[in-house]
Parts: structure tokens; C-alpha cells; sequence
């Protein structure tokens, strides 16, 4: 009788998970052996109260799944091939805890995300700051693995959010702006870049009461931090990357730069119609393929002293915007004029294909500005070749926030 009880109930409670039935199934298969052996054995008591333990157990693990916040279900108008898995969301704040030495090294499970304890502390002291100036916000993060499609390889990204329970369950009604960010030469598990991502998602002078979702893209397929240590390997990487073909082309870039933009619109909640992009350093090169490619949903792009080397190599595209790309889109290059890694004729040469392509491009020029000026921790950057420059920032930072209003704010 207690058998069958339990399989009706797994059927009429759980219709929404067949794990239930699984779970049933080793239930009864267990529970008549254990009555078989008891009933030899004259243990009926025994077998009855064994079954009775037997199924309260089964029906907790069963039940434990439905009960997690961190199971997204895509909403049925995106894609098929949308995100459908568990992620394992976390405080987006939570590195803050965390000792800067621990932060700048490489754990069991946790990528190294800064190059030193020096770095490391240095972003945590201007996060906190910045965390002041803006009482209530609260997210989560979760990493996010993705793949590029022309060569299967794996990329390892970072998804912020929302903390509101509405941007976690089952369905999600309002729309949100997507935005990229593409990280530096450091490669994407940056403290820094998990900063920035934070302060974007809790934006509700720019994007609304509900924030945003942003996703820290990953173009050279690091997941525990190599980039930090390993120049070489990222020297390598990066040049298999941005080499053009013979046609002038990048496609190694282009598909990253694709498999970005598709992550972030398969996240549950986001508005494929509203993307924007940010690129630091490295990242300028991502923004300027991203522009080559005449995305209609991609409405701003960003530069922080962007680097553009090689772009007098690249074959040039016509300006063919017509159904193509949405002439109100927007590009801003922020640069320093004392930037040695940002030549003059590569920003020149950039502009002027943001120009022929059609996009309104500005460029804003810092004087007494150097490489790196955005990122507080390169205060303890030996090079004079980086330097934080804190009044920069804020015009640079100021301008984009902003456009975004304009361009994917509600």
C-alpha cells in the first residue's frame, strides 16, 4: 500500500519534474527488497518503519531542486538554443570580503583576479567607495562558459545582474539592456572588470529602477587567470587572434566577438534590441570588429584607451548602413593624449572607419593622460607608461553613462 501511495504522489505533485519519478522508482525497488529480508527475517515493524524513513529521505532530495533560486528558465520568445542550465549565483559584492591575497593567486576552484595583493587591494578600497556613493545596491554574479562557433573553443565570461527575486525565478516579463564588456591585456577574470560590471548592473540613474545585465567577455579563452602570469602564452594567443587573413579580415575575432553578443541576448531577461559595449585596452580591438560587423542591436560602443594596432591592415568596408545598422548608433573612444601604446595614426585611421561606416563617433582626448588612466590599482604600475588619472575617469566614465541613457535607458 505505502509503495503504491508513494508512486501516485510522485505522479500527482510532480509533474513538473520527472526526476520524481526516478527518485520513486529506487524508492519501491529499495523498500521491497528491505520488506523482503524483514518479512524473512519476521521484522514487519522493522520493514514498515524503515520504508516510512525511506520515503521521507527520497521525497526532500526530490523536492530540493524546485526550491533553489538559482534555476533560470528562459522565457519562451528567446531563442531554443538559449541558456537553460543551472548557474551558480553569488553576492555580487562578494570579493570585498575576500583577502587581497587571495584575490591575486590562483586557488582549487577560484581564478587568480589580480596581478598582485597591491592590485587587488587597491580596486577593493575604490569598489567600496564607489559602493557609498550609491546606498542599496545589491546583484549577483555567476561565471558563465560559452562557446565560439567556428572552432568549438571553450570562453570563460562572468554574468551580472539584478539580485530582485523577479530576475531569478521561473518567468521574466520586463525586458532588460544588455551590455558587453571586453576586458585588457589582463585578460577577463580582472577585479577590476567585476567592479565595473557591478556598478553597471546597480546604475538606476542610467538604466532604470531594474538595472541591467552585463557579461565580462572573454576573447583568448582564459578561466583561471593565466593571462596575469603567463605573458608568452597570452602574446601567442593574442596575435592568433588579431592576425588578419589575406582578405584583411579577422574572423578568429569575429567570432568571438558573435559568440559574446549571443550570450548575452540568450540571458533570460535581456532585450536583443538593446546592447551596448564597453572595450578596455585590449578591448578596443573587440569594439572596432563589433563595428565592422554592422550590428542593428548593438547601439553604443565604448573605448578606454583602447589600442587599434593593425587597423591600416584591415580591408576596408563600405558604408552600406541601409537595413544594416541603426545610423543613431554611437561610438566613443576614450583616449590619453600621453598614451604610448595608442598611436596617433592608429586612432586616426580607427575614427575615420567609424566614420565611413556610418556610426556618429566621438573621440574624447585627456590631456596629461596616460595608458590604463580608468583603473585606480595602476597607482602601483612601476611602468610610466600607465598611470591613474582619477579626473579622467570621471569625464570618460561620466559621458558613457550618459550615452547609455540615451541609447538603452528606459
Amino acid at each position: 500500500f505505502f509503495q503504491v501511495f508513494f508512486a501516485t504522489k510522485c505522479k500527482t505533485t510532480a509533474g513538473k519534474s520527472q526526476l520524481l519519478w526516478v527518485y520513486g522508482a529506487i524508492h519501491i525497488m529499495v523498500a521491497r527488497a528491505v520488506t523482503s529480508i524483514a518479512f524473512t527475517l519476521k521484522c514487519t515493524t522493522f520493514s514498515l518503519l524503515f520504508s516510512i524513513l525511506l520515503s521521507r529521505i527520497v521525497r526532500s532530495i526530490a523536492f530540493w531542486p524546485s526550491s533553489l533560486n538559482e534555476v533560470i528558465i528562459i522565457p519562451s520568445h528567446m531563442p531554443s538554443h538559449s541558456l537553460t542550465k543551472m548557474m551558480q549565483w553569488t553576492s555580487g559584492t562578494y570579493l570585498l570580503s575576500l583577502d587581497p591575497q587571495t584575490i591575486s593567486r590562483k586557488g582549487d576552484k577560484d581564478p587568480q583576479l589580480a596581478k598582485d595583493a597591491d592590485y587587488a587591494s587597491a580596486i577593493q578600497k575604490a569598489w567600496m567607495k564607489d559602493l557609498e556613493s550609491r546606498p542599496g545596491s545589491s546583484s549577483v554574479n555567476a561565471p558563465f562558459i560559452y562557446k565560439c562557433s567556428s572552432d568549438g573553443s571553450s570562453l570563460y565570461g562572468h554574468i551580472y545582474r539584478s539580485s530582485e527575486p523577479q530576475y531569478r525565478k521561473e518567468c521574466i516579463v520586463e525586458l532588460l539592456p544588455g551590455v558587453i564588456i571586453f576586458h585588457t591585456g589582463a585578460g577577463p577574470q580582472d577585479i577590476f572588470l567585476r567592479w565595473k560590471a557591478e556598478s553597471l548592473v546597480n546604475d538606476k540613474a542610467t538604466f532604470g529602477d531594474k538595472g541591467c545585465v552585463v557579461l565580462i567577455a572573454d576573447i583568448i579563452g582564459d578561466t583561471e587567470g593565466w593571462a596575469w602570469y603567463d605573458r608568452p602564452r597570452y602574446e601567442c594567443v593574442r596575435d592568433t587572434i588579431l592576425m588578419p587573413d589575406e582578405n584583411g579580415e579577422r574572423n578568429n575575432l569575429k567570432c568571438r566577438v558573435q559568440a559574446a553578443i549571443d550570450a548575452i541576448c540568450d540571458q533570460p531577461g535581456v532585450d536583443p534590441k538593446k546592447i551596448g559595449a564597453m572595450g578596455f585596452c585590449l578591448g578596443g580591438h573587440p569594439i572596432l570588429e563589433m563595428a565592422r560587423m554592422k550590428l542593428p542591436a548593438v547601439r553604443l560602443m565604448t573605448t578606454y584607451h583602447g589600442v587599434f594596432d593593425g587597423v591600416r591592415n584591415l580591408r576596408p568596408i563600405e558604408n552600406s548602413l541601409g537595413g544594416f545598422c541603426d545610423s543613431d548608433s554611437e561610438i566613443l573612444v576614450c583616449t590619453g593624449a600621453n598614451d604610448p601604446f595608442v598611436h596617433v595614426e592608429d586612432l586616426d585611421a580607427a575614427r575615420d572607419m567609424f566614420n565611413d561606416l556610418g556610426y556618429n563617433c566621438q573621440v574624447m582626448k585627456f590631456h596629461e593622460t596616460r595608458h590604463g588612466f580608468t583603473n585606480p590599482a595602476q597607482a602601483f604600475n612601476p611602468s610610466p607608461a600607465f598611470e591613474y588619472n582619477s579626473e579622467s575617469c570621471k569625464l570618460a566614465w561620466a559621458a558613457t553613462m550618459k550615452l547609455l541613457q540615451n541609447k538603452l535607458g528606459s
